[in-house]
């Protein structure tokens, strides 16, 4: 009986895999770039490579709304159903930014997981400290939590006047998105 299960498991575990493996992730990130151009995204001179089981952008300009917002040196996307993630890294926000907060950002992850299906969450390091961010499917409550590092604080702090200061000193905003 143990045998048959361990059988099954294992079988289950190699036919996800190369599920995950022969995925046209290529297909399914111009499928995503079609959806965001709809709504004002544009992502332009990225360099695809699907690597198995994750798929790498590199060098990827982001513009909103024909407006340069971001490029970003990198980014890997892992799609394995029950978790997910995406991580940025080497993001440069343009120089518009720049007046409200430090435009250099060290990595961004993005992570989705069927444990905590009601929930986008994501992290954040760069030059402005490093930020919690946590995104409600169902609500479309998005609260962040920032640790400002000294430049923020020194810097940017007409910024930080618009965020709620906790008693541990974090900063936090909170926002509700209508869908």
């Amino acid at each position: 009986m143990v045998r048959k299960m361990l059988k099954f498991f294992a079988y289950t575990l190699f036919f996800f895999t190369v599920l995950i493996y022969f995925t046209p992730k290529v297909n399914l990130y111009y499928l995503l770039e079609s959806k965001l151009k709809e709504q004002g995204v544009v992502i332009n001179d990225e360099v695809l490579s699907d690597n198995g089981l994750s798929l790498s952008i590199n060098d990827a300009s982001v513009n909103l709304k024909s407006i340069q917002s971001a490029k970003i040196k990198e980014i890997d996307v892992k799609v394995f159903g029950v978790y997910n993630s995406v991580i940025l890294t080497g993001v440069s926000l343009a120089s518009v930014a720049a007046t409200m907060v430090p435009t250099e950002i060290q990595s961004i992850s993005l992570t989705y997981s069927v444990f905590d299906p009601l929930h986008l969450v994501a992290t954040a390091i760069g030059e402005f400290g490093d930020a919690g961010l946590s995104f409600g499917l169902l609500d479309g409550v998005l609260h962040v939590e920032l640790h400002p590092s000294k430049k923020m604080l020194a810097s940017y702090g007409q910024t930080l006047k618009n965020l709620k200061k906790s008693k541990e000193g974090a900063y936090t905003y909170d926002k509700t998105f209508k869908f």
